[in-house]
């Protein structure tokens, strides 16, 4: 038997049992979660530092894919300059929100090109060249400078810049030494070379006199022997809706293996109209819109290279044996304010 001393010792020992039971299961479930919570910082970190470069490097991917991919539709047939215009600005902003990086597009970035196509603008009488055309040759003196310093072993060298244009049909051309004709692609090169662009960087047509021309011309010249596949087209923007319309039609001509040159990728750049009135643009304008439309319903019934040359070098002015009588007529031109644009 127990005496009472003994019964309240033993109640208190069970009392002090059951109470640390009960405390132990907490404190040790607290033990386990703060060691598990160890353990699982330690992995994390580990994981991070392993997968945090591969996710890194994942999202850089990503963001160039994108815009990779926007540019892609730049390059697709698209009337209207405002269009490509949008989509190469859009293409710009998602890569930004996309990478998280600031608005501005790094060289690296920027699509590259195997050659930069510049339109002949027109020339001074006394051989230089007007503002707007020396406009479009800067921008594709920088294109070449920048293509330069992306020059790596994995991109595309520094392009070739063809520079497309004989004459005008609208007005005399100027004479170079010796009484020579002074074409405007040589005093286009002329203008690079003192840029510091190197000779054997620049090609010249010497045979086009209008912008039909322009597109065939740097065809079946250049593009074609080169084997280009990724071209940039570069006008000023009151030319810039004729220019892409000739190109696309021309360029797309089912060729005599029955395929399309279209395989060539191209995108179109239009540069400000530099020292030109606005009159001035507003009456050459009025003359594109003119040309385009003709231009558009050739495109519509001649589909293959051979029915181009054909109609090229039989009904076109500037090249047709039966109308070469035609050149140096320019009273057309006399009194029409878009003269000043040639």
């Amino acid at each position: 038997q127990c005496t009472p001393t003994a019964h309240v010792s033993l109640w208190v020992t069970t009392m002090s049992c059951a109470v640390g039971a009960r405390l132990a299961v907490p404190v040790a479930r607290r033990v386990v979660l703060v060691r598990a919570q160890r353990v699982s910082g330690i992995t994390a970190r580990a994981s991070s530092r392993i997968t945090g470069p591969v996710l890194t490097r994942c999202k850089q991917k990503d963001a160039l894919h994108r815009v990779r991919t926007v540019h892609l539709s730049v390059l697709a047939p698209r009337r209207g300059l405002a269009a490509s215009t949008a989509v190469a600005t859009n293409a710009k902003s998602k890569a930004s929100a996309t990478s998280g990086a600031s608005a501005i597009v790094s060289d690296t970035d920027k699509p590259l090109y195997e050659a930069v196509v510049v339109v002949a603008g027109g020339i001074e009488d006394d051989g230089s060249l007007p503002a707007w055309v020396t406009g479009r040759l800067d921008f594709a003196a920088a294109e070449y400078e920048r293509h330069q310093r992306c020059n790596t072993p994995h991109n595309t060298p520094p392009p070739y810049i063809v520079l497309s244009g004989s004459a005008t049909p609208h007005k005399p051309p100027p004479v170079a030494k010796g009484g020579f004709t002074l074409h405007e692609s040589t005093a286009m090169a002329s203008y690079l070379l003192g840029k510091g662009i190197p000779g054997d960087a620049i090609l010249k047509d010497t045979s086009s006199m209008d912008t039909i021309g322009n597109a065939y011309f740097s065809l079946t010249t250049h593009a074609v022997p080169k084997n280009w596949k990724n071209v940039l087209i570069v006008t000023s923007k009151f030319h810039m809706a004729r220019t892409r319309a000739a190109f696309e039609w021309v360029w797309g001509l089912e060729n005599l293996d029955g395929g399309k040159f279209s395989e060539i990728a191209m995108a179109f750049h239009a540069t400000d109209d530099f020292g030109l009135a606005p009159e001035t643009v507003a009456a050459r304008l009025a003359r594109e819109q003119k040309s385009e439309r003709a231009l558009r319903a050739n495109r519509e019934k001649i589909k293959t290279i051979t029915e181009f040359h054909h109609w090229l070098y039989t009904t076109h002015m500037c090249y047709a044996v039966g109308r070469q009588h035609e050149i140096g007529e320019f009273e057309e031109m006399k009194n029409d304010p878009a003269l000043k644009s040639y």
